[in-house]
């Protein structure tokens, strides 16, 4: 069959090879989509190849006769898509017509229509302003929800400088509309099977109790708080914020004197609640500011309080304990910048530390972010460990002191085939002793350790780990 393309505004038309691939592949959908004698279509990654205005207008084709195949002019349509413009979720009463496949580590996920979470209006109209990041997003495994643009530019940037690479293991920092927004967030991706944690500003702590109980309800919360000898979290929560509060009274005039110094984060507003956000924040960030008596109150006070942060941050609730991401910043506030610049400003900077510099700088941040995407990096130590291992007494066994590179690599790939190619091996024999230099055969491998030399007397079970002694470092 000869196809020919011929345009709407004249012409003589082409031959359809001409055509890019996606195009090619997108007249033959179109023309299976509008096929009636098709009554369910299954199609694998519609996206590919495809720009996506050109996936956003399949997608509107593929909707328009989708639906019960017992209608002649419907058809059932089943799609599997990477692409967040191929998500046919703009209303919370369509989110049951997606099937979540998160990992192979579990089940796939997919809410059922009668739901009772499906009628909560906050859910609702989080939907409905659902944005491409946040469909991006539903394609990650693990969701660090921020607070804000400027809390996603710092987290973003200081991840990348700290090479955590987290859409690398599968986790996305994803911007909320303020505190508020955290909650119908976070239970929205668990629909979705995703594990889920959150960065939120000190005011989320001090002012309410929403996110602590929120997290306390959790399943896994139980035996934390049991661990705790408590029955549950909120009741800790509780009796710090009294205890917060008798502090408050009790050093009045300190705490006054605190927070006409403390910078930014709404230190200037006379409102109780700016005060006690203020106090808090002085309090875990740095009690000894309070002075004499006060100080030592504000450090009792700080133990208990780490109690609670911590059992949070297992359940992976993580609070800013310096107030807002500003407070975290190198330069203070200036006139006429908004936050937004601020952070741009602030991230622009980060290329010139060094890391560890911003790790002890932004350490709240740093936790919430290995937490989001742990170190699941794969310990090629441990992997070379047994190739060499095994190569070693073979070799040294077999070889004579006239035996030739060529020989000894012979040696090697006898013994455990290709894989012996990773390894450069040289024949440094002495009239006295049989003894050979390894080295690995790519640049690509270097270690501080390699080359080294091993002998017919020495163990090479005592030396493999010495040379190869696994990765320990972070990143």
């Amino acid at each position: 069959m000869a196809i020919r393309i011929t345009s709407v505004k004249g012409g003589d038309g082409y031959a359809a090879n001409y055509k890019a691939s996606g195009i090619l592949q997108l007249v033959a959908l179109l023309s299976a989509i509008h096929n009636d004698d098709i009554g369910a279509l299954l199609i694998n990654e519609p996206e590919i190849s495809l720009h996506p205005q050109h996936q956003a207008f399949l997608l509107e084709e593929m909707e328009q006769v989708a639906g019960d195949p017992s209608d002649p002019k419907k058809k059932l349509i089943v799609i599997a898509t990477h692409s967040a413009s191929m998500l046919p979720l703009r209303r919370i009463d369509e989110l049951p017509k997606i099937v979540f496949f998160t990992s192979v580590r579990q089940a796939p996920a997919q809410v059922s229509p009668d739901a009772d979470i499906l009628k909560r209006a906050k859910l609702a109209a989080l939907v409905a302003r659902l944005g491409t990041t946040h469909l991006n997003a539903m394609f990650a495994e693990h969701i660090l929800l921020v607070e804000g643009p400027s809390d996603e530019m710092i987290a973003s940037q200081l991840a990348r400088k700290l090479s955590l690479r987290l859409l690398a293991r599968n986790a996305q920092i994803l911007p909320v509309t303020g505190k508020g927004e955290f909650i119908e967030a976070a239970k929205l991706f668990r629909l979705m099977s995703k594990r889920v944690s959150l960065l939120a500003d000190l005011d989320a702590l001090a002012d309410d109790r929403a996110l602590v109980c929120h997290f306390s309800e959790l399943p896994e919360a139980t035996a934390i708080a049991h661990r705790l000898g408590r029955k549950n979290l909120a009741d800790l929560d509780h009796d710090l914020r009294d205890a917060l509060s008798t502090f408050m009274s009790g050093y009045n005039t300190e705490i006054d004197a605190a927070a006409e110094t403390y910078p930014d984060w709404l230190s200037k507003e006379s409102s109780a609640l700016a005060k006690r956000r203020v106090t808090l924040a002085r309090v875990l960030s740095d009690p000894e500011s309070f002075g004499g008596d006060a100080a030592r109150k504000a450090s009792s006070l700080r133990t208990q309080y780490e109690v609670l942060l911590n059992a949070l941050a297992e359940l992976g609730c993580f609070f800013l304990r310096r107030g807002a991401i500003e407070n975290y910043y190198d330069a203070p506030g200036s006139g006429g910048i908004g936050k937004p610049d601020r952070a741009a400003i602030e991230a622009a900077g980060f290329d010139a530390k060094e890391g560890e510099k911003l790790l002890e700088q932004y350490t709240d941040l740093c936790v919430a972010l290995r937490h989001a995407a742990p170190n699941q990096l794969v310990d090629e130590d441990q992997l070379l460990r047994m190739k060499l291992g095994a190569i070693l007494t073979p070799v040294l066994l077999g070889m004579k002191a006239e035996s030739s590179n060529a020989q000894l690599h012979a040696l090697a790939r006898n013994t455990i085939g290709n894989d012996a190619e990773v390894f450069k091996l040289v024949n440094m024999s002495t009239p006295k002793e049989l003894r050979i230099e390894v080295d690995f055969a790519s640049p690509l491998l270097n270690r501080s350790t390699f080359p080294f030399e091993i002998g017919r007397a020495d163990n090479p079970t005592a030396i493999v780990p010495v040379v190869l002694p696994g990765t320990s470092r972070d990143t």
